[in-house]
Parts: structure tokens; C-alpha cells; sequence
């Protein structure tokens, strides 16, 4: 089964109780907690975490920990801050965080990625490295990277970060990545995804036994808030092959 994660907004903790019920009786299986969608998702208050806890009752509370807009190279005090963030999303109840570390030369900073590794681990929570991944100069290279320092999901639209096109454009790359994963990885299959394409990227991603999931944000909206509709259709759609089989 295609597993489905709605992306909800957070930035204040009633907005984040409402999307997050929402994407709950839709029957998400994970929600990613995000603040300043506008700037493709912050870190989000411990207020907002809390809030989106109580009504994700089920396991599956994933939280963006980005400390600023822009790009995916930090400093010390901005990794500090983020493990700051980790510990605080774990003592709030998150089951998992999502995040990036890319240096000045468009790899994975290993560094950064070992920091942010062990303090997840420390506290207990799953590891989800976004969409920075997209910026990668080698894909194939940084996938290894993230296995080797045992990630546990990847978010990937299989596009370059910053050029048009979402996950359907992305598909052949993304058949590429998950042939290379083998089921070693979560792979989370992100942009611009919804219930009208999600049968479409799943098919053409072939036959593929490992752990696969559908990541949506405006895919399941209704007036810029999450719908569980449109969570119920997604879930539908993802997993109509299977049902035809």
C-alpha cells in the first residue's frame, strides 16, 4: 500500500489543530508540520507542535526543522538552533522531523547531517531529509550519503530544486532513485502531487516493494486549509492500481 503524508500549515497552533484533525479523519498516515509555507515551510512554534499532536492521535507527526528562508547551508549557531528545535519537537510529541544540510558545493554536508542524525536519534524521533535533496549535483551519490548515516525517509520530487515541474515531470528520475534504493530508504514522492495525478506517478514508478509514500500539500486543500476529502481521494487515488490488481 502507498502510504499518504499531508503537508499542513502551522503557523499558528489553532490553524495547525484544524489541518492537522483534518488530515487525521482523512486517514493521512503522516503529516508534515510546517510554519511560512510562503517560504516553502519553517521550523513551526512548540505551541503549533502541540496543537498538531493532540489532534494526530495515531503516529506520524512529522515537523520541518528549517530555521531560516533561502537556501540549505547553515552555520553553527543556526545547527545549534536546530538540534535546540529537535529536542523540543520530540519533548512536544513529534515521532519524526524533517530536514536538510547541503554545503557550499552542492553536496550533502556530512557534518551537519551526522549533527542532526545523532540528536534525532538521541531523542527518539525518524529522520526525513527534504527537498534540499533536489539540489544535489549528484543524486545518486547523495542517496548513498543518507543511507550510510542511516536516514530513515527522503523527500524527493525527482525535479532540480528551483526549476518548473513537479513529481509527474520528475518520474523518470524518480524511477532511477528507487530502483537504486531497493528498499533501504523511505522514499516520500513529493510536488505538486494530488488526488487528479497521484495514479499516474505511482503506475509509472512500476512495480516497487519497498516503503513509498505521497507527499501533498495544496493536492489536498480546499481554500488554502487541508481537506479531508481531498486527504480521502488522495489515499484513493495512490492505491487504486493495487485495488485493480
Amino acid at each position: 500500500m502507498v502510504k499518504v503524508e499531508a503537508c499542513i500549515s502551522g503557523d499558528r497552533p489553532d490553524q495547525a489543530m484544524v489541518n492537522a484533525r483534518e488530515a487525521y479523519e482523512g486517514g493521512a498516515d503522516t503529516i508534515e508540520l510546517c510554519a511560512s509555507m510562503e517560504d516553502d515551510g519553517l521550523t513551526p512554534s512548540v505551541q503549533s507542535i502541540a496543537a498538531a499532536r493532540t489532534a494526530f492521535s495515531r503516529k506520524g507527526l512529522m515537523v520541518m526543522i528549517r530555521p531560516r528562508a533561502g537556501n540549505f547551508v547553515y552555520s553553527e549557531t543556526e545547527y545549534q538552533k536546530m538540534e535546540a528545535n529537535i529536542a523540543s519537537a520530540a519533548a512536544e510529541g513529534a515521532d519524526g522531523v524533517v530536514f536538510g544540510a547541503i554545503d557550499e558545493k552542492g553536496l550533502i554536508d556530512e557534518e551537519g547531517l551526522e549533527r542532526v542524525v545523532q540528536r534525532c536519534r538521541s531523542v527518539g524521533v525518524l529522520t526525513t531529509f527534504h527537498r534540499a535533496f533536489d539540489v544535489l549535483k549528484d543524486r545518486l551519490e547523495g542517496l548513498e550519503v543518507l543511507i550510510d548515516f542511516g536516514v530513515d525517509r527522503l523527500l524527493t520530487s525527482g525535479v532540480t530544486w528551483g526549476l518548473p515541474g513537479g513529481a509527474l515531470e520528475g518520474v523518470d528520475a524518480l524511477k532511477t532513485l528507487v530502483a537504486k534504493v531497493d528498499g533501504r530508504i523511505e522514499i516520500v514522492v513529493g510536488g505538486s502531487v494530488g488526488p487528479g495525478n497521484a495514479t499516474e506517478i505511482v503506475s509509472s514508478l512500476g512495480r516497487y516493494s519497498g516503503p513509498l509514500s505521497l507527499h501533498a500539500y495544496s493536492g489536498v486543500q480546499e481554500i488554502g486549509e487541508t481537506s479531508r476529502s481531498k486527504v480521502k481521494a488522495l489515499i484513493e487515488a495512490a492505491n487504486l492500481q493495487e485495488r485493480e490488481r
